[in-house]
């Protein structure tokens, strides 16, 4: 094929316009390389864009200047701990971890720090850490709400040494990640193709990566990359029969970019890719009425108000309330044998009067409204038989968009039981069936603390109604399975080997988090770390013949 044939033509090409792609592309601009990025969308940021745009780096640098060592055999254990639960064991080679998942862990401490200093260092991010010796109140800048530091979801484990500081973010004032790497990837020279969704490989033949197939609104066009090819284009999250097919249990909406279709998976799998982790995602639970107008309906990030709890349609509570939303929404997919059901599919979350008419905003309120705000997905009930019949109605009218769920027979009489447990525990201050409370993220962000509470998550209802609920069912932030990198970035074939020219980095690939959702920016701390290696290893790649 003439030269003249290509539509555009670089040494790196890059998939993808959010955190991970991004730091693909400004590190091989910054290693001498010409760029190009394409982004499908009409927008740039990808589902970074539409996060709160930190990041999760063990052993930063403003971490370690406030003086806290984060120790690598320390970290790596914290992070093996949560991504490996089945397998870890503590005094096992590699915590009993698979080899190669551990190396992409160990290689994320090793790296992560690197690759945030580079960035830096090349005028590209202003990210800091919060002073992990302070507890002070924080106003989320893309919430408004207030919360009181930003703990690792594992806090409360024993193997997590340094619990607050591996968080960072925009400083104050600066503008957001996205924007500060737009602006620096275009002093970079960095050129960005907005509307341009790959389609196919192009390879030589020898095998390696010479370039992309795409398409341009209704016309085909041709890349050619002389050094490499890096995809960063996010999970499948919007792909419906992809999420039926691989994903546990029913999900109900994404707050993914609306491109997140799984791209990659074909476009990588013709390659010979290997795949992995498909039924894998950083979940959440979002509001089960509102996915029925919106594909990223609002998300439950910290259920708010202490007389506040979930249970399922038996009545009965199932997990501790105020954990991570990673780990709260996984608790939807659990499969009963016994009565070969998913009986937590959806969850009810109930709260009285005095949580409901506390005009606070402390901690993640959001979805509840405020007192004046009338929204559709709440029902209200002025006792708790009336609350029951309610809730069963709003399931009747819902349907099939719950799959047929009704509260059992038995659920107004559980739930008596249940509140008079709740209520016997929050008297006490000790929840001694989930230990809501324990955890430093139960207390960090869950809201106004009542005077002479013995628990700040906890409270009694009132004795009265009216009460409250909203539906809640499993959401996602985006799927996090696919192609398999090893731990230079490059994506690898089933006998393991590199696909020459192609890496990856990002929700499109196999997580090296496996399980785990180490703290607030995980998922765009790997894609920082690995995108900054795919860069690299991109820029030094050899030209290739096409």
């Amino acid at each position: 094929m003439a030269d003249d044939l290509f539509d555009h033509e670089a040494d790196v090409l890059v998939v993808g316009s959010g955190g991970a792609a991004f730091s693909a592309a400004v590190t091989a601009a910054a290693e001498g390389a010409s760029v190009i990025m394409f982004e499908r969308n009409e927008h740039i940021g990808g589902t970074t864009g539409a996060s709160g745009g930190t990041a999760w780096i063990p052993n930063n640098s403003s971490l370690r200047s406030y003086g806290v060592e984060d120790g690598r055999e320390d970290a790596i254990r914290y992070m093996c701990r949560m991504s490996f639960p089945q397998h870890y064991s503590a005094g096992a080679p590699m915590f009993g971890v698979p080899r190669k998942a551990y190396e992409l862990i160990e290689t994320h401490y090793d790296t992560g720090s690197q690759a945030l200093d580079y960035l830096t260092a090349a005028g590209v991010l202003d990210l800091t850490a919060e002073d992990p010796r302070a507890d002070e109140p924080i106003v989320l800048p893309f919430s408004g709400n207030i919360v009181k530091g930003f703990p690792d979801y594992g806090a409360n484990l024993a193997e997590d040494k340094v619990p607050r500081g591996r968080h960072i973010g925009p400083t104050p004032g600066t503008p957001s990640m996205v924007e500060q790497f737009e602006a620096d990837a275009r002093k970079l020279g960095v050129d960005l193709g907005l509307e341009h969704q790959a389609h196919a490989l192009l390879r030589n033949d020898d095998g390696a990566v010479v370039g992309l197939e795409l398409r341009y609104r209704h016309l085909t066009v041709i890349a050619r990359a002389r050094k490499a090819v890096v995809f960063a284009s996010g999970g499948f999250a919007h792909d419906p029969e992809r999420v039926k097919r691989h994903l546990p249990g029913r999900v109900f909406g994404s707050c993914a970019t609306l491109g997140a279709e799984g791209d990659f998976i074909e476009i990588a799998g013709a390659a010979g890719a290997a795949i992995a982790g498909l039924n894998g995602a950083w979940w959440k639970q979002v509001v089960v009425e509102a996915a029925l107008w919106s594909a990223s309906p609002p998300g439950v990030w910290l259920p708010w108000g202490d007389a506040m709890f979930q249970v399922n349609k038996y009545g009965h509570r199932v997990v501790n309330e105020k954990m991570p939303y990673h780990d709260r929404g996984q608790v939807h997919s659990v499969y009963d044998p016994t009565r070969r059901e998913f009986p937590n599919s959806v969850l009810f979350m109930i709260y009285d009067d005095t949580v409901a008419r506390s005009d606070s905003m402390e901690g993640m309120r959001r979805p509840l409204p405020m007192p004046d705000e009338e929204t559709e997905y709440v029902i209200t009930g002025e006792t708790w038989s009336d609350l029951a019949a309610r809730i069963d109605a709003k399931l009747a009218e819902l349907g099939d968009h719950v799959g047929g769920v009704r509260l059992d027979a038995d659920f107004e009489t559980n739930l008596a039981e249940t509140v008079r447990r709740f209520d016997g525990f929050a008297r006490e201050g000790k929840d001694l069936d989930f230990g809501r409370g324990d955890a430093p993220l139960d207390r960090a962000w869950s809201g106004p603390n009542r005077e002479g509470s013995a628990n700040p998550t906890l409270a009694p209802f009132a004795g009265e109604g009216p009460y409250h609920c909203i539906i809640v069912g499993a959401g996602i932030l985006d799927t996090n399975g696919g192609p398999v990198i090893n731990t230079a970035a490059q994506v690898v074939d089933v006998h393991d080997q590199p696909i020459p020219g192609l890496y990856g980095a990002g929700n499109c690939v196999a997580t090296p988090a496996g399980q785990g959702y180490w703290g607030p920016g995980a998922t765009i701390g790997l894609g920082l770390t690995f995108g900054h290696i795919a860069g690299r290893g991109a820029a030094a790649e050899a030209d290739k013949d096409f």
